[in-house]
């Protein structure tokens, strides 16, 4: 049975007239899908022989230059002067594929090369350096960073003296339209936060701040993400937020994940744009019992806690998906989860068609659940037991419904 959803789409042009998008304006998002979806490429070139044509037209939008372990400057010179359009720039020396010997001063030769066109980098991507003490780092990036709409840290990325160097170029020269931040440095994410830098923020509409463990200082950078739309944070340290702070993202975020963040800056906050978020592990979860959260767009939610009874304070139009987790390890405990979970689930029954439960529960509860939910499509079950599932489970279920589940052999 195909999926049927209450949703409705609106185009922006009428069917068929996507030819009427500007040349220019295709190249500039193509450009943009390229950065977040680097293996989009093929599929942006097969689509027809218009973008096909766009996509050889501008090369700048398939133009990335890797330093990697073996990179030579003379590739990076070549790779430079090859090329007049834009280009993004990806230091990866843990990537072996292209060759295993480092040497320092091909590597400092190679990032001097690299940064006296950095008025062409559209995007920086670092990976991962060589550690302290391996290699000479530049005093300085020869240009300035004004193409540059995006840039990712990653979490083995020790820049050690050219640390500061690389990011004075960024908080200082990068324009005032940088849109894209990925963090998985905790180091870079304090440094961004301090006062004279957190300008840095104001024009981002993608953060994303996944930390293998929780930072020890709080990093206050919320009430300064004034276009974010899509924000995605992982072991993030937020500060407690007083009640009236302006929080401008509240308006505008479309899409939220939070995975062991605090989720006290939502208590008591309407969130008009939001349509898809998911919430793992909160941190002080308390104050949406006190002070519930308002999703007036949201029709997507995740939510994983062995304590599901917060999930009744979360007010939203009727969901079209749902997803819940819950790590409680026997039936006797996880169906009072179950039960503080049916409110939300009932609430969306017209509406629901796709549900996703890991969750300890007596058959007969969930039985009774599903039967209340004309419209679903698409159930799965994430059991890590298929044995408490009797042959009358299934004899329950209406052949409408497509089952997706370990089931046994």
């Amino acid at each position: 049975m195909s999926l049927t959803s209450s949703r409705s789409v609106h185009p922006l042009l009428p069917p068929g007239k996507a030819n009427l998008i500007p040349v220019e304006i295709l190249s500039e998002i193509f450009q943009l899908v390229l950065l977040v979806r680097p293996q989009a490429q093929m599929t942006l070139v097969l689509v027809c022989q218009r973008w096909h044509g766009i996509m050889l037209q501008f090369p700048g939008i398939t133009s990335r230059l890797f330093i990697r372990r073996a990179t030579k400057k003379e590739v990076v010179q070549a790779f430079i002067q090859g090329r007049r359009n834009r280009f993004a720039v990806v230091v990866d020396v843990n990537d072996e594929e292209h060759g295993k010997d480092f040497n320092a001063d091909d590597f400092h030769a190679s990032l001097v090369v690299a940064g006296q066109a950095a008025s062409r980098w559209t995007f920086l991507n670092l990976q991962s350096f060589p550690p302290p003490g391996e290699y000479k780092a530049p005093d300085t990036i020869a240009q300035p960073l004004e193409s540059l709409i995006g840039l990712v840290m990653g979490e083995h990325c020790d820049l050690g003296d050219f640390f500061e160097p690389v990011m004075t170029a960024i908080t200082t020269t990068a324009p005032p339209h940088l849109l894209r931040l990925g963090l998985s440095n905790p180091r870079a994410v304090l440094y961004l936060a301090q006062p004279i830098y957190l300008h840095f923020f104001f024009s981002l509409t993608t953060l994303t701040i996944t930390l293998s463990r929780r930072m020890e200082s709080p990093a206050d950078i919320l009430p300064h993400l004034r276009r974010l739309e899509y924000f995605d944070a992982q072991h993030l340290h937020l500060p407690i937020y007083p009640p009236d702070a302006s929080l401008p993202l509240i308006q505008t975020l479309h899409s939220l994940r939070l995975k062991s963040v605090s989720v006290q800056w939502m208590a008591g906050k309407v969130f008009p744009a939001l349509r898809w978020c998911s919430i793992t592990f909160p941190h002080h979860i308390d104050t949406i019992r006190a002070q519930p959260v308002t999703m007036l767009a949201c029709t997507d939610l995740v939510y994983d806690s062995n304590d599901l009874d917060p999930l009744r304070h979360f007010h939203h139009p009727p969901l079209g998906s749902l997803k819940v987790t819950s790590g409680q390890w026997d039936v006797n405990r996880g169906n009072p989860e179950f039960v503080a979970m049916c409110p939300i689930v009932f609430a969306s029954a017209r509406s629901l068609y796709s549900l996703d439960l890991q969750l300890r529960c007596s058959e007969k509860l969930l039985v009774l659940a599903l039967r209340e939910l004309p419209v679903l499509s698409y159930l799965t079950l994430r059991l890590a037991s298929p044995s408490p599932l009797s042959e009358k489970f299934f004899q329950a279920f209406n052949c409408r419904y497509k089952v997706q589940g370990r089931l046994p052999t």
